[in-house]
């Protein structure tokens, strides 16, 4: 009975396919999962559930450079279900040469060629193509000028700003100057914010919180062009 139950399943044929895709973000829609399945033959639509190929329908979803998990299976009723998890961009990188990436939280490389945008902010100035190599190569920090960039300490950075309610919406650029310094820039206004290295970023950050919560509403911070956190133990403003 068990096997004639099997046989009777596995003749059935796919009639309907379920999507479900898991992110804040809008890189893949269900039509893109339908040209991927559909290219390598795999669509199963009107397909008998013993002529299904599962697993190759998650291989090739997952090859897809936004998409970081697949799952598909296929119910009773021969209906199959396809749960999509994309990638999480949490920066944007431009370098000098204007090669231009997202970074997600897995420091994964993204292309920025999609319909979508993802609101996430930008590293931009003095980067080298040479970060964007050495990363994809497996090493994730680049000396430059005394300076060691390594990525996930941008990216905890990044994270941290976007975890603080005033700062995620005050800053929205990352900027390496001439002097391979980390600047801050502000969503409004003009000012400059130098960090220095991101040693201590939170330190520094404490610093700023104290300027534009006591110093500034008494002296005042527009005429401020530039606000220099790196020095230890002072903060240098400058007009």
């Amino acid at each position: 009975m068990t096997s004639f139950v099997r046989s009777k399943r596995h003749r059935k044929v796919c009639e309907s396919v379920c999507y479900e895709i898991n992110s804040n973000h809008a890189f893949v829609d269900t039509a893109d999962l339908y040209r991927i399945l559909k290219q390598d033959s795999l669509y199963p639509q009107g397909k008998t559930v013993q002529e299904l190929q599962l697993l190759a329908m998650e291989n090739a979803i997952e090859t897809h450079e936004a998409i970081k998990n697949a799952e598909v299976y296929c119910d009773m009723d021969a209906r199959v279900y396809i749960l999509v998890e994309q990638r999480n961009p949490l920066l944007r990188i431009i370098t000098r040469n204007h090669a231009n990436w997202y970074v997600d939280d897995e420091l994964g490389l993204m292309s920025v060629n999609y319909r979508y945008t993802a609101d996430v902010p930008i590293l931009s100035g003095y980067v080298e193509d040479t970060l964007l190599s050495a990363f994809k190569a497996g090493n994730d920090t680049l000396h430059l000028n005394n300076v060691n960039f390594c990525m996930r300490d941008i990216i905890n950075f990044v994270d941290y700003l976007h975890n603080d309610k005033l700062w995620r919406n005050m800053f929205v650029q990352l900027y390496i100057n001439e002097k391979y310094e980390f600047e801050l820039i502000p969503r409004v206004g003009n000012q400059i914010i130098i960090l220095g290295d991101l040693n201590e970023y939170e330190y520094k950050m404490k610093k700023l919180l104290t300027m534009y919560k006591k110093a500034f509403p008494k002296y005042g911070w527009h005429d401020y062009k530039v606000i220099n956190l790196k020095y230890s133990n002072q903060v240098v403003c400058s007009k």
